[in-house]
């Protein structure tokens, strides 16, 4: 019964315990999640920031006075300078015909490209707009580069693109200073899905066209999180969130493998101590068990004692709850004893009462019908008791009645019954006595019983008569016998005080 009771108990807490687990992986999952994506904002804002720190450097020294005289060799010195201070690779001056004509990776007046400019820059010239490109190549050192640019108006007009170039590696720096984990893919693509900053074998993957998904992704909702496999084909789950400012998108890959493993390891580890602890809660049960079983076999014998009417012993048990039943069977006997003495006994004088007399006087004739042996049942009345009881008071006349029935008690045998009917009457059943014993013992307590009394300061004296039925002679019931002692009292009476009478 312990053993489902205990099953009981644990596994319900233990399957408790695992659902618990399993919410908070998942609900942990999520958190993860939501903090990379807030990681993936960040460096969005943080990308948007280095743009537009570049584009107000930009066109602070597009307002420069050498370009107004068009001393271009004086602007040169000016870019050269204004480089120190801004996270750019190069500034380059273009004009309207698409050409080069400062770049301040080359010398002043240095032979520059012809061609390679990307539309998005050639598009200002229409737009009057600052514009950033994707990654492109470099038309002077051939390596990846992103650009920014803004027009240089005059008189309304404009008649330069002002650009700087941005290297990879400067992105780069951005995803090293959020310190991601070491197993995670931090990734920035531009705007067709090429790959311009990377966590991870940035030199390998750099340029590469690899974030069609991404695109496709973003013109749905500019952040959330979706299933990929990354370059390297491992399975992650993605967090991105696209720049309003350069179109380009932050990417966070969390293996998928890291979160699994976690769920994994901790469902077996609650299922390892699940186990631990039902086989630990069983061994234990069966323990106490033995226990609670050999203290609830100790109240048996009190149980049927409390049964039987005897006094119960309380058992010495290890069980707090089986010794306070012991206890309970121990203050339950006391209580039966009390009720059933109180009830088969006189209040004041301790003898039995007329039911337990009675009930006496049955077992002894039970006895007689058996053996064939004579009983004698005796009916005793005070003389002079109300006498006694009136003049001195009822406190008197009570220690007088206890006084009497030790004498009576002291004046018959061990077999023998002695009992108070009430008032000033007694009976006595006296066991294989026949007329001749009887009227003997009469004699005896008639003599007892009329001796002077010390009752506190006083001295009393009474006397008794007597009325004697033998069995079989008188009668062969309790009640015959009985009513014949009381008529044969009240002869006695008749005769005078001290006298005796044997129905015949």
């Amino acid at each position: 019964m312990l053993f489902w009771l205990v099953t009981a108990c644990v596994l319900p807490a233990s399957l408790m315990a695992i659902a618990l687990v399993v919410y908070n992986i998942h609900r942990g999952h999520a958190q993860v999640l939501s903090d990379s994506l807030g990681t993936a904002r960040a460096m969005t804002a943080v990308v948007d920031r280095d743009v537009a720190s570049a584009q107000a450097a930009l066109f602070a020294l597009s307002t420069s006075p050498f370009l107004s005289t068009n001393d271009l060799a004086a602007f040169y010195g000016q870019a050269k300078e204004a480089l120190r201070d801004q996270a750019v690779a190069n500034i380059v001056l273009i004009d309207a015909a698409g050409r080069e004509k400062i770049n301040t990776l080359k010398p002043f007046g240095a032979p520059l490209p012809t061609k390679g400019i990307p539309q998005p820059l050639l598009d200002i010239f229409a737009t009057g707009q600052p514009a950033i490109t994707d990654l492109f190549q470099g038309p002077v050192t051939g390596a990846p580069v992103v650009a920014v640019a803004v027009p240089v108006r005059r008189n309304g007009e404009v008649i330069y693109i002002l650009g700087a170039g941005i290297l990879p590696e400067r992105l780069a720096v951005i995803l090293e200073r959020e310190r991601l984990p070491s197993d995670w893919i931090g990734t920035i693509f531009d705007s067709a899905g090429v790959i311009v900053a990377r966590t991870r074998d940035a030199a390998r993957y750099v340029g590469h066209q690899s974030g069609a998904d991404i695109v496709q992704r973003v013109a749905q909702a500019p952040e959330g999180s979706f299933e990929r496999n990354t370059l390297e084909g491992i399975p992650v789950t993605a967090v991105y969130s696209r720049s309003a400012v350069s179109k380009w998108t932050v990417v966070i890959g969390i293996p998928r493998g890291l979160l699994s493993n976690a769920l994994s390891r901790s469902l077996w580890s609650i299922l390892a101590g699940t186990a631990l602890l039902l086989a630990a809660s069983l061994v234990l049960a069966a323990m106490i068990s033995g226990r609670i079983a050999s203290s609830v076999r100790k109240l048996v014998e009190p149980a049927l004692a409390l049964g039987d009417g005897r006094l119960v012993m309380a058992p010495s048990v290890h069980v707090k709850e089986v010794h306070e039943v012991g206890e309970a069977l121990l203050i339950a006997s006391k209580v039966l004893m009390t009720t059933q003495h109180l009830a088969m006994h006189d209040a004041l004088t301790g003898l039995a009462n007329r039911a337990l007399f009675e009930e006496m006087v049955n077992q002894q004739l039970e006895m007689c019908r058996r053996t064939g042996a004579n009983m004698a049942v005796l009916f005793i009345d005070l003389d002079g008791f109300k006498a006694v009881n009136d003049q001195h008071g009822h406190h008197v006349g009570d220690a007088l009645l206890r006084a009497v029935s030790e004498r009576l008690k002291a004046g018959i045998r061990m077999p023998d019954v002695v009992a108070r009917f009430g008032g000033d009457e007694f009976a006595i059943v006296l066991a294989q006595t026949g007329a001749a014993a009887a009227a003997r013992v009469a004699v005896k307590l008639v003599d007892r019983i009329s001796n002077p009394y010390m009752i506190d300061s006083l001295t009393v004296e009474i006397s008794a008569s007597i009325g004697i039925a033998i069995y079989p002679n008188s009668g062969l019931d309790g009640e015959t016998l009985l009513r014949r002692a009381d008529e044969m009292m009240y002869t006695s009476k008749n005769q005078g005080k001290r006298h005796y009478s044997v129905a015949v």
